[in-house]
């Protein structure tokens, strides 16, 4: 059998996160072709930096995507760029990868769906990396049924001293402006774990979501940056189904770092731990009632989530492959839950799903 052409990329956006998406191409075997940011200066220092000098690099994303030779764009830049560069994209024939979150409001999303369906082409986002290494160990137990009923997810993510554009890629400012952003930590870290334990649970009908959000730790930001996203958010959240899910997410605090998923069912129980080197992963279960059993792996994925993501899409390109990546149904199911929240928070109450409507077209096609 001949090996088959090349896919052509096009990147949008040089950022911090662009060096990911190069390294993964090259995994992958996609083909990067041109480049465009609105910074042409930082654009052409990057492509040396890639080992890409020679490539075309453009200012206009307009002129990028009328290239007939590139099938597939990343989208990487701020998260208010995401809907109109990955609609602009999809009207111009080209599949997107698109970084996450995948949009700032229902309506955004909706409008993606929309295009990628009278395009037919694939649309996915960089919240599914959570999906891949010791995750596809815990989607095994869950798929067989090994859990029983799913009671009970608990999600627990914590940093020392970690927020972005303040403690930790200190330029990139965005991540702390509601306007760009869409919020804070629950935008930035909490849509991995959003997709991820959806995800594994078959991607549950949320009733009810009740918030806490908080932001107050000292900064030295210069005087007039904007910082009105939240540093921590604490959620607790009613599945329609009866599963209980709860939420701590947080930039900043005096804390151990943790990087936990606790899945719990009436047959089994889950623990992912990203901190932990000796059991990143936990299968407990019993096997009579008085027989306690622990069950680990010493299997370890030396793949990124970010190459999992490309090699996915490419054999969805290529028709080897479907429900790839966070899909727009789904992104649409996380933007809803996180505006949920954020209203939360702000009105300081439980709120109802029905408080943040789904788009009609939505609801009609999805119930």
């Amino acid at each position: 059998m001949s090996t088959p052409a090349p896919i052509r990329v096009g990147l949008i956006g040089c950022g911090d996160i662009s060096r990911a998406h190069v390294a993964s191409y090259q995994v992958a075997g996609l083909e990067l072709v041109a480049v465009c940011d609105l910074d042409e200066a930082l654009a052409r220092r990057k492509v040396i930096e890639f080992g890409h000098p020679q490539l075309p690099v453009y200012s206009n994303p307009a002129e990028l995507l009328a290239r007939a030779d590139i099938t597939l764009v990343t989208v990487a830049v701020p998260v208010s760029g995401h809907a109109p560069l990955t609609i602009q994209a999809l009207r111009a024939g080209k599949h997107v990868a698109c970084e996450k979150p995948s949009a700032l409001t229902l309506e955004e999303n909706l409008a993606i769906l929309e295009a990628s369906r009278q395009e037919g082409k694939l649309v996915i986002f960089f919240s599914s990396r959570n999906r891949y290494g010791m995750s596809t160990l815990a989607e095994r137990h869950c798929r067989n049924g090994d859990l029983g009923e799913i009671y009970r997810v608990d999600v627990h993510m914590a940093r020392r001293r970690g927020r972005p554009g303040v403690d930790i890629i200190q330029h990139a400012t965005w991540f702390i402006d509601q306007a760009r952003a869409g919020g804070g930590v629950i935008m930035d870290m909490g849509q991995y774990y959003l997709d991820q334990v959806f995800h594994l649970t078959g991607w549950p009908a949320i009733a009810t979501v009740s918030a806490s959000h908080f932001r107050g730790f000292p900064h030295q930001l210069p005087a007039g940056t904007v910082f009105d996203v939240e540093e921590q958010s604490t959620i607790f959240a009613r599945a329609k189904n009866g599963c209980t899910f709860t939420f701590d997410l947080s930039w900043i605090g005096h804390q151990k770092p943790r990087n936990e998923v606790i899945i719990r069912g009436t047959r089994g129980g889950l623990r992912l731990d990203g901190e932990s080197k000796d059991q990143p992963f936990a299968f407990y279960h019993e096997d009579q009632p008085w027989q306690w059993l622990t069950t680990g792996s010493d299997w370890r994925d030396n793949r990124s989530g970010n190459d999992h993501v490309y090699l996915d899409l490419v054999r969805a390109i290529r028709g080897e492959a479907s429900g790839v990546g966070t899909t727009p149904e789904q992104a649409i199911a996380i933007t809803r839950f996180t505006h949920l929240a954020l209203a939360s928070a702000a009105a300081g109450r439980e709120l109802g799903a029905s408080e943040v409507p789904l788009p009609r077209a939505v609801a009609a096609g999805h119930g």
